[in-house]
């Protein structure tokens, strides 16, 4: 075997792994943005919950004086 066969027997599988670890790292980014986003539905929803339980509470306390 020349010295080039033996480069691409050793190469190539290598060139595989790399293309796969690109292509797992875009799926990862992808799945990462796609948590973040539905992050911050929930926190919005939170807030908006926070608020209407903050102002229901002010509406008992002024309901009693």
């Amino acid at each position: 075997m020349d010295v080039f066969g033996l480069l691409a027997l050793v190469l190539a599988p290598g060139g595989i792994i790399v293309v796969l670890m690109e292509r797992f790292r875009r799926e990862n980014a992808k799945d990462h943005n796609e948590a973040m986003r539905t992050m911050e539905r929930v926190e919005s929803k939170i807030e908006k919950i926070d608020e209407r339980m903050d102002d229901h509470i002010e509406w008992h306390l002024d309901k009693g004086k």
